[in-house]
């Protein structure tokens, strides 16, 4: 056993009460069965499979979990199970994910968050969100509960988790076959497979050991079966491939969780099979383990001269993790070289199990193994490094989202043919034009902007609403674009009325390229957003719902920047004089409900229309963009007087602008006669003084108007979610939804 497994006096205690074989090739009839003492476990399987009737293709894997519990001890273990599986229709471009947890679920999520919000920052809002569902026994879909706890028959090797997701092997060797049943309700699929070996197992890396875990696997296996989809039953045939791993100590299974990898389980075309292993420290940020063994007609070779090059990196509209889907890889000892890519981007599984989400998909590609051509099927795992739940972060990685997005609809450089299709349409001559006059004076000033971040926080509840209203993965990138260029569109044009200098840590686009370049930039994002979203090529009822709105809030836009142009001034000196700010109030609620509330509001709509939400959703979720637009006003202009973070505005630059905002507004209804004389005298100086700015926030300060600006914003918020939350079903992108109302007050840009 030492000689095997030389991990120290505290491993081995680990494997020595578990079935080995002294043997290089495991017993599985052994092997398989569940090793008490080991801290953690899976059993799992992929495969590629074909309906020859149909000529369809699917693949599929599963994976069957259990863990100890640190809630448990040596005289009380407590074990956890789970199952988390995916059925892919590659035609179809569909996945049906599905994750069964621990009948506890709800106890043992309760317990870890809560442990885990005593040692992190305050920025962990989805966890308090995924907590604040699990006290109310629910959990973010495809996360569900099994209604007993998991079955594993002591005399043969069998496991049943909720008579939804069972799995049982008999033989040994290249005699080893499985049988496997599992059950997605919510998308009415069944797959029943049986597994059978073609080769005996294989140790993975030398000695079996991985990542300080054993491994042994079958590389390739048989597989045939039949697939249930909304009760059409197919029968497929194909090829598939088992994992078997266990081991581990608390202290490492917990260090381990935390850590990167990606994980590739590849078929060739000339009948060997290759697993790759990348891995990646979670403290250090640095390589842990590369590791690549090929398998051969029952031979193996391992190597660690893997060269692994990740391109096209494709963000998640449901939990906004990147993920790379191109890989070049070379290995000089196998004399290997080949190109893979997903066979098509979203094959993500959400799940609380893994930082809210990992990657599992059918990966292709072709090359070259001892100078000759190579085809190549199989599958690519990733798992990310956490974020703790950061909203943040996650605001970040849409805004990374969103630029890049935009730079292709907005490129800096473009041919003709390009810009006589986008741009210049049907009354294009052809000639006169060139395009890149047109991308320097339409697209470059609106790109300055767009490039130095902002919180795309309304593309944020575009992509959420649209997939916690959809049943399917919806992928609504171009419709950023309507989102996007109006707003920025309209903050171009807002810094020119305004004559506002700075604009996310620059200048303002019109000081940068001149008032009339910026006027018509600015004004050309209001139309070429809806172009880019291909409103026109949707069914004619759903375009019109689309048009209809899209005009109604450009009109109410537009009617309450006139509004805010006008100013709030004459309402000012009766507020003054009789301290009473209702109509001050109201009057701000006025503009800026129809300047940010109302885009908030459509953004919803037009996700329900997209989505064929009913009426009662569709009102609920208007309403709740309607709110969260007015709060996120309401929190911009408490913000403004405390400063923006990342220096991204002037702090208090709508004093020195004479500016009536929230803040002001109620302090106006609780300072005394002398102190909101003086407050107005100063707003109507328009002064670049720091003292006298200073003195103004001094006094907004002291009637607490600036923080109960953000306990009003959260208030809004939370009233308008109470009436959706029920109205929708519990997701992640739900999760990222309610994550950021949380995070709405708490911000600091």
């Amino acid at each position: 056993m030492s000689s095997i497994f030389s991990l120290g006096s505290k491993r081995e205690n680990v494997f020595d009460s578990c079935f080995f074989s002294e043997e290089p090739t495991v017993k599985p009839s052994l092997s398989d069965m569940p090793c008490d003492t080991a801290m953690l476990q899976w059993w799992y399987f992929n495969a590629h499979l074909r309906d020859l009737n149909k000529e369809k293709d699917f693949s599929f894997f599963a994976s069957y979990f259990r863990q100890k519990d640190q809630r448990g001890s040596k005289e009380n273990v407590i074990f956890v199970d789970s199952c988390v599986w995916a059925l892919i229709d590659v035609g179809e471009e569909k996945y049906y994910s599905d994750s069964l947890l621990d009948y506890k679920a709800h106890e043992i999520i309760i317990d870890r968050l809560e442990t885990a919000a005593k040692g992190e920052n305050d920025g962990a809002y989805a966890r308090n969100v995924v907590l604040e569902m699990a006290k109310r026994g629910r959990l973010p879909l495809p996360d569900r509960a099994m209604s007993k706890a998991a079955v594993y028959s002591e005399d043969r090797f069998h496991i049943n988790y909720d008579d939804q997701c069972m799995l049982e092997g008999e033989g040994d060797g290249a005699e080893r076959r499985y049988k496997l049943y599992l059950n997605n309700p919510r998308c009415n699929i069944t797959v029943e497979l049986e597994f059978a070996a073609i080769t005996d197992p294989v140790l993975h890396g030398e000695s079996g050991i991985v990542n300080e875990m054993f491994y042994y696997y079958y590389p390739s296996m048989s597989v045939e079966g039949r697939i249930s989809v909304d009760d059409s039953v197919t029968h497929v045939k194909g090829d598939g491939w088992y994992d078997r791993e266990y081991g581990g100590s608390e202290n490492e299974i917990g260090r381990d969780a935390l850590d990167a990898w990606s994980w590739f389980s590849l078929h060739l075309s000339d009948g060997s099979q290759l697993s790759i292993f990348d891995i990646v420290d979670s403290q250090t940020k640095q390589q842990k383990e590369r590791v690549a063994v090929l398998t051969f007609d029952g031979t193996k070779k391992v190597c660690r001269d893997v060269t692994l090059e990740e391109e096209d990196w494709w963000t998640s509209l449901v939990t906004f993790v990147e993920y790379p889907l191109k890989f070049h890889i070379e290995i000089l000892s196998f004399q290997l070289t080949i190109d893979i890519h997903t066979s098509f981007n979203h094959q993500e599984v959400p799940t609380i199990l893994v930082s809210g989400g990992f990657y599992e998909g059918r990966v292709t590609g072709e090359g070259y193994r001892k100078g000759t051509p190579v085809s190549v099927i199989g599958f690519y795992e990733r798992k990310n490094l956490g974020t703790g739940g950061d909203a943040s972060v996650t605001l970040k990685h849409m805004g990374e989202y969103v630029r890049k997005t935009l730079s292709i609809f907005y490129p800096l450089h473009a041919s003709n043919e390009w810009v006589n299709k986008n741009v210049l349409g049907r009354y294009c001559t052809g000639k006169g034009v060139v395009a890149q006059h047109v991308c320097d004076s339409l697209f470059l000033p609106v790109r300055s902007i767009i490039d130095r971040g902002g919180k795309a926080w309304r593309s944020l509840v575009l992509v959420s609403a649209c997939n916690a209203l959809s049943s399917d993965y919806f992928d609504c990138t171009k419709y950023i674009a309507i989102t996007e260029l109006l707003h920025v569109g309209s903050l171009i044009i807002d810094d020119i009325q305004d004559n506002s200098y700075i604009r996310r840590g620059g200048k303002s686009a019109h000081l940068e390229y001149g008032v009339p370049t910026a006027i018509n930039a600015g004004t050309a994002c209001y139309f070429m957003g809806i172009s880019f979203a291909e409103i026109q090529s949707l069914p004619m009822e759903k375009a019109n719902k689309v048009y209809e709105i899209y005009f109604d809030v450009m009109k109410a836009g537009h009617a309450g920047q006139g509004m805010d142009i006008y100013g709030l001034h004459y309402l000012m000196p009766e507020a003054v004089r009789t301290g009473k700010s209702e109509a001050l109030e109201d009057a701000l609620k006025a503009i800026h409900t129809y300047k940010t509330g109302a885009v908030a509001a459509a953004t919803c709509r037009v996700a329900c229309i997209l989505c064929d939400a009913n009426e009662e959703v569709t009102a609920a979720m208007e309403a709740f963009g309607l709110g969260l637009g007015l709060a996120f006003q309401i929190v911009d202009d408490a913000l403004n007087v405390k400063g923006f973070e990342g220096d991204l505005k002037e702090a208090g630059e709508d004093i020195r602008d004479g500016k009536i905002t929230y803040p002001v507004a109620k302090a106006m209804g609780r300072l005394e006669l002398p102190q909101r004389e003086r407050v107005w005298s100063i707003l109507q100086e328009h002064t670049s003084d720091s003292d006298k700015i200073g003195e103004v926030v001094k006094l907004l300060y002291s009637v607490n108007a600036i923080q109960d600006c953000l306990v009003d914003a959260q208030k809004l918020v939370d009233e308008k979610w109470s009436v959706l939350d029920p109205l929708i079903p519990d997701s992640m992108p739900k999760v990222m939804m309610r994550t950021f109302c949380l995070f709405l007050t708490k911000r600091g840009f």
